[in-house]
């Protein structure tokens, strides 16, 4: 009996396998990254979870900062205390003479050795959206933002839970294949499952008091959060583009235009958040 295989390129967010970091470092990325933490304040309702008490004088850290925008919004709201960023690319951050006084901004790349001043520096450490940029063996990184915290420090994780992306209509007849296309090349057959875990690999890790928030979309940000998302997948395409697989940038940018259009009337791509903390042991 002849067997038959399947050999149709996949086209998905599997693409991105090997290739770092795959979106992009333009004004128009910037753009995106400055209306996501704006977006993703706004549906939080915060910028540091309202469990973890911090003083006016904290050591604080933003490990993958992009724009620095979450820095330099804490940076007004704790302003004598002491604030870091860190990128393996500075070039989306504001010029050092535009940085308040508290908050200086470096490079670190987190496949890289932590350096050594960082060891026990930080009384709270945050990282928001790596999901593109790990995969499921996160626990080295792990390893490193515990070394970064204080005895009884903190650390803040905030992700996106692909496990329960879906498409949101305003009645089941809104017609939205390209959305429905468009989320099931995001999830790309469980990529980016792992994010749900966290809590399990900070525990592993030995952080204590660890907990974990789900966080859906409110109707007021369905519409700005479909748009967030279709910027990124765009940005995507564009690097699929330039690594040369032009038929599968172009599927991406075929479903965005389409997917677009079904969002005016009445459809959108939601993609909910996750908001995981954990407490370095106090005898550490």
């Amino acid at each position: 009996m002849d067997t038959f295989t399947d050999t149709t390129p996949v086209v998905d967010w599997s693409l991105a396998d090997g290739q770092g970091y795959v979106m992009d470092h333009s004004h128009i990325a910037a753009c995106r990254l400055n209306l996501q933490h704006y977006l993703w304040k706004d549906a939080l309702k915060f910028n540091i979870h309202p469990s973890i008490k911090l003083s006016n004088e904290s050591t604080i850290a933003d490990v993958a900062t992009g724009t620095a925008a979450w820095l330099l919004d804490v940076a007004g709201e704790f302003p004598a205390a002491k604030l870091d960023g860190f990128d393996n690319d500075l070039r989306q951050v504001p010029h050092k003479d535009w940085l308040p006084s508290n908050v200086t901004v470096r490079y670190w790349n987190i496949f890289e050795d932590l350096p050594s001043d960082l060891v026990g520096k930080y009384d709270y450490v945050h990282v928001r959206l790596l999901v593109l940029v790990l995969d499921g063996d996160s626990q080295p990184f792990i390893n490193k933002l515990l070394t970064m915290l204080k005895p009884g420090g903190y650390l803040q994780w905030d992700e996106l839970d692909c496990v329960n992306m879906c498409v949101k209509k305003v009645s089941p007849e809104v017609p939205a294949p390209a959305l429905e296309q468009i989320r099931e090349k995001s999830w790309a057959n469980g990529r980016h499952d792992w994010t749900v875990r966290i809590p399990d690999f900070l525990k592993e890790a030995g952080f204590e008091n660890v907990d974990i928030q789900y966080v859906g979309d409110e109707p007021k940000l369905v519409r700005a959060f479909n748009e967030q998302h279709l910027l990124t997948m765009n940005e995507f395409a564009s690097s699929l583009m330039r690594i040369g697989k032009v038929d599968a940038a172009q599927t991406f940018y075929r479903l965005i235009e389409e997917g677009y259009k079904e969002s005016t009337a009445g459809a959108a791509l939601c993609i909910p958040r996750i908001v995981c903390v954990g407490q370095k042991p106090s005898r550490r």
